[in-house]
C-alpha cells in the first residue's frame, strides 16, 4: 500500500463544499454593473422527502428560483439558518487525524522527557473536545494518544481523506411530493460580486482604416465558477431592485418596499476610468531577429442580440473566486475619418440677455479626432480606448461610448492648437412687438454670426464644427445643416448647426449663419 507522510509544519488551504448537495454552475451571465445571473444544476440527496441546499450569500430580490425534474415536484421550500455538513481539506494535525478515522496510521509523538515515540494501528476514533486519538493496535490493545504531542502522521492509504464538519449556514429545505433517494435540481439567481470591464485598443492601419480590438476583464469576488458557459452582456437592462437582497437570504422580518433602493451596494466592485494627458513612450525595437506578432489579426466572439441587449458567448470558462480573468472579445477592421472637431456654444445667448456681448478674439478648443463607423454586427459598449499609430507608438487614451451598429463615434487624440476658430455675432435687424405670449410682448431680432477659421498646419484637414443656438436658424453658408431638438424656451427653439469643411494647408476661411430670436420687449436692448 502507498503511504502518505504528513508533517506538522505542512499547512493546507481550506476548500469548502456542501455535503448535502452537488449543484454546479452550468452558465453565468455577467453584467457591467457588478451583478451576474447564474444557473446551477445537480443531483441532491433526499432524506425523508427533504433535501438541503445552501443559499448564496446575497441573492437579489425576486431572482432566486428552484425547479426540479418533471417527475419529482417540489411542494414547498423552507428557508432557515441551520447546521449543515461540509467538507474541507485539513489544515492542522487535529484536522488530519479527524479526517482519517478508520484508516491505518502511524503517529510520531514527542513525550514530556523529549523522547520520540512511534505508534501504529487503526485510527478508530477521535475526540475533538479533549484532542485524544484512539488507536487499535495490532495486538488488540487500545492506545489513546494526545494530538497535541503528535508531530508526524503517516497514513497507510493512497487516498487522503477530507474532513466533514458541522457549519452554521443559511439553507433551503426542499420538500417533494413523493419519496426519492435523489432529485435533479436547477437553481437560478442574480447576485452582486462579479462584473466585467471592457477596454479597447486602436491601431491605425491607413488614412481610412484602423484595427479596433476589445478585451473584457472579468472580476470575480463572489464564488467559484468552474467550466460554466460564460456570457458577457452589453446594454442597459432595467434591474429596478439590483441593490436589494431577496428575503430568503435573511433570518429576520423583511421590510416592506415601495421603491428601488438607490443606496450604493457594498458588494459591488466599481471600476474607475483614468484618462492620461501624456502617453508612456514605447521602447524602440531592433529590427534584427524581431518576432512577427499578430498585431492586426481579425477575430470575433460568438454573440447574439436579444431585445435591447447584446450577449457575447464565451463558452466554457472557469472563474476562480477572488480572481480577475481577461478574455479577448473581438478584433476587427473598421473605417474612420481623420477629423478636427470643435463645439461652439451659444456664447452670446441673446434669448437670455437681449444684447450682444461676446469676445470676437476668443479661441474655441479644437480637437484632433478619429471618427469611427461601427460596421460590425454588434454594438460598441462604453469603455476606455488606447490609440496607437501605424508603428504601434502610443498616441492617446480616450473613451468609446455606446455605439449601435451603423453609427459613428469620435475618439479624441489631442487638442489642436494650430487650428484657430473664432466666433462673433452682430444684430442686423429688430422688429418690435411682433408676438405676444400671455401678457408679455416679444421683439424679433435677426442676428448674423461669423466663424473665422485658420488652418496653420501644412496638411489638408477635415473640420467638423457644431454651433448651439437658442433661436430659429434662417440661413447657413458652406453647406452647413441646421436642426431643431424639439425643445423650446418660451418662443425660441434649441437649435444646432453642423458643418463639415475641408481646409487646405495654411488656408483661412469665414463661414456665416443667421438666426431670428424672440426677446422680452420690456427688457429692451443695451
Amino acid at each position: 500500500m502507498k503511504k502518505i507522510l504528513i508533517a506538522c509544519i505542512c499547512l493546507f488551504s481550506i476548500a469548502m463544499a456542501s455535503a448535502q448537495v452537488d449543484l454546479k454552475p452550468t452558465s453565468v451571465n455577467v453584467f457591467k454593473n457588478g451583478t451576474y445571473f447564474i444557473t446551477k444544476e445537480g443531483s441532491v440527496k433526499v432524506r425523508e422527502g427533504m433535501a438541503k441546499v445552501e443559499l448564496p450569500a446575497h441573492p437579489l430580490l425576486s431572482t432566486f428560483w428552484f425547479s426540479s425534474a418533471k417527475d419529482l415536484k417540489i411542494t414547498k421550500v423552507v428557508f432557515i439558518t441551520d447546521t449543515i455538513k461540509k467538507t474541507k481539506s485539513p489544515q492542522s494535525i487535529s484536522d488530519i487525524i479527524m479526517a482519517n478515522v478508520g484508516r491505518q496510521v502511524r503517529l510520531t509523538s514527542v513525550l514530556a522527557d523529549k523522547n520520540i515515540r512511534e505508534i501504529s494501528g487503526k485510527l478508530t476514533d477521535y475526540y475533538p473536545a479533549t484532542g485524544i486519538a484512539r488507536l487499535q493496535l495490532g495486538d488488540k490493545r487500545i492506545s489513546y494518544v494526545p494530538t497535541s504531542s503528535v508531530i508526524d502522521v503517516t497514513i497507510e492509504d493512497a487516498i487522503f481523506g477530507n474532513l466533514k464538519v458541522d457549519s452554521l449556514a443559511r439553507n433551503a429545505q426542499l420538500f417533494f411530493e413523493k419519496s426519492s433517494a435523489n432529485a435533479d435540481i436547477k437553481l437560478i439567481y442574480m447576485q452582486p460580486g462579479i462584473q466585467w470591464l471592457p477596454a479597447y485598443n486602436i491601431k491605425i492601419l491607413s488614412p481610412e482604416e484602423l484595427q479596433l480590438e476589445m478585451k473584457a476583464t472579468v472580476e470575480n469576488y463572489s464564488e467559484d465558477i468552474d467550466e460554466a458557459d460564460l456570457t458577457l452582456t452589453v446594454g442597459s437592462p432595467q434591474f429596478a431592485f439590483n441593490k436589494d437582497e431577496d428575503p430568503v437570504a435573511s433570518n429576520f422580518l423583511s421590510a416592506l418596499f415601495s421603491a428601488p433602493n438607490t443606496t450604493p451596494s457594498s458588494y459591488v466592485m466599481q471600476a474607475t476610468q483614468s484618462y492620461y494627458e501624456n502617453a508612456i513612450v514605447a521602447n524602440d525595437r531592433s529590427p534584427v531577429q524581431t518576432p512577427v506578432y499578430s498585431d492586426y489579426g481579425d477575430y470575433a466572439t460568438e454573440g447574439e442580440k436579444t431585445n435591447d441587449l447584446y450577449m457575447y458567448k464565451l463558452g466554457k470558462s472557469s472563474l476562480p473566486k477572488n480572481s480577475k480573468t481577461t478574455f479577448q472579445i473581438f478584433s476587427v477592421k473598421v473605417p474612420y475619418k481623420d477629423m478636427y472637431e470643435v463645439n461652439i456654444n451659444d456664447v452670446v445667448s441673446y434669448a437670455s440677455y437681449s444684447y450682444i456681448s461676446n469676445d470676437p478674439e476668443q479661441r474655441f478648443d479644437v480637437y484632433h479626432s478619429l471618427q469611427l463607423t461601427n460596421t460590425t454586427v454588434y454594438p460598441f459598449t462604453t469603455a476606455p480606448v488606447f490609440v496607437l499609430n501605424e508603428n504601434l507608438q502610443p498616441l492617446a487614451q480616450d473613451r468609446i461610448k455606446y455605439t449601435p451598429t451603423g453609427s459613428n463615434i469620435s475618439v479624441q487624440l489631442s487638442k489642436a492648437g494650430d487650428v484657430i476658430i473664432k466666433n462673433k455675432e452682430e444684430e442686423i435687424k429688430k422688429e418690435e412687438n411682433v408676438r405676444k405670449l400671455g401678457k408679455i410682448s416679444y421683439n424679433k431680432v435677426t442676428i448674423k454670426g461669423t466663424v473665422n477659421i485658420e488652418n496653420m498646419q501644412e496638411k489638408k484637414i477635415l473640420l467638423n464644427i457644431k454651433k448651439d443656438i437658442l433661436a430659429n436658424i434662417t440661413s447657413v453658408s458652406d453647406g452647413g445643416k441646421s436642426t431643431k431638438s424639439g425643445k423650446y424656451s418660451f418662443l425660441n427653439p434649441y437649435s444646432k448647426i453642423e458643418w463639415e469643411i475641408s481646409m487646405a494647408g495654411k488656408e483661412k476661411k469665414t463661414i456665416t449663419y443667421e438666426y431670428e430670436v424672440f426677446v422680452n420687449a420690456s427688457l429692451g436692448s443695451y
